[in-house]
């Protein structure tokens, strides 16, 4: 698996959706991890491919869920569902334990691998996977590998969107590359400022900002972290952008009063 460039993500669809989490990985995380999953992943295939024993494809996805699921463990971690290591993907592998995007980053890998049509939906709340079956669709939670009906889905939906949300194709779309991975990074950055990882949290933001050169919240999120790291200079600069970008949302009065408290004044070195 060869290593993408992030800051040169041109055309996310022409990657395979592991090699671009876990190039991800390599900026967040470090790229031993980024090398420990590519290892992972193969050793994954390879040991998957080894057990199928169907041809058609709905006896494939219904192996690939067992195998992964049952055999393997793989499940989600109710137990520490908000912990960054959910968010990278050879952590995922080697522990086994993750949160829906990231398992479902890992499903649907597997399953185009062996190719099977898989894609993911960036379903408000909770990340989904769909299999082509025919010309129907099976949805998947990857968090657990259960198969849902359509009911469950519109239950999962009213559970994120309140009880009047009705289940509508709008929120079926299939995921691009490029949705999946500003999913996956906007959890990871969540993740690490709830840890106080701020250095990594930082570089969540830079790659966000990659993929949305100039936009305003990203740069904001960036400000208060700099903040946070005491680049003050910086700080202000990602705050007065946002001001200027959006003189009418209520955050830019609140940054107004922060930009004075800052400490703008040159720090002498010993």
């Amino acid at each position: 698996m060869n290593s993408v460039q992030i800051d040169e993500w041109s055309d996310l669809e022409a990657h395979d959706i592991a090699e671009l989490a876990l190039s991800m990985a390599a900026r967040v995380y470090g790229e031993q991890s980024a090398l420990q999953g590519q290892a992972r992943l193969l050793e994954l295939e390879q040991w998957i491919g080894e057990r199928l024993q169907a041809e058609e494809a709905d006896e494939l996805r219904r192996q690939l869920l067992t195998l992964l699921y049952r055999e393997l463990g793989f499940r989600g971690d109710w137990q520490d569902y908000f912990s960054s290591a959910h968010c990278d993907l050879s952590e995922v592998m080697r522990r086994r334990r993750g949160i829906p995007v990231s398992l479902g980053i890992l499903l649907m890998q597997l399953g185009r691998e062996l190719g099977l049509k898989v894609e993911g939906i960036c379903f408000p709340g909770h990340f989904l996977v769909s299999f082509e079956s025919g010309e129907q669709l099976v949805y998947v939670d990857p968090f657990n590998g259960e198969e849902l009906s359509l009911h469950q889905v519109e239950l999962l939906l009213r559970g994120a969107l309140g009880n009047l949300a009705s289940l509508s194709g709008q929120y079926l779309q299939p995921a691009t590359h490029w949705e999946v991975m500003e999913r996956l990074l906007n959890v990871g950055k969540a993740a690490l400022l709830r840890e106080e990882r701020m250095s990594e949290a930082l570089r969540c933001c830079e790659l966000l900002l990659c993929m949305k050169p100039g936009d305003p919240l990203e740069t904001r999120d960036r400000g208060f972290i700099y903040e946070q790291l005491d680049c003050p200079q910086f700080a202000a600069d990602d705050f007065e952008y946002f001001i200027e970008q959006c003189p009418d949302d209520p955050v830019s009065d609140m940054l107004k009063v922060q930009l004075q408290s800052l400490d703008l004044s040159p720090k002498t070195l010993h």
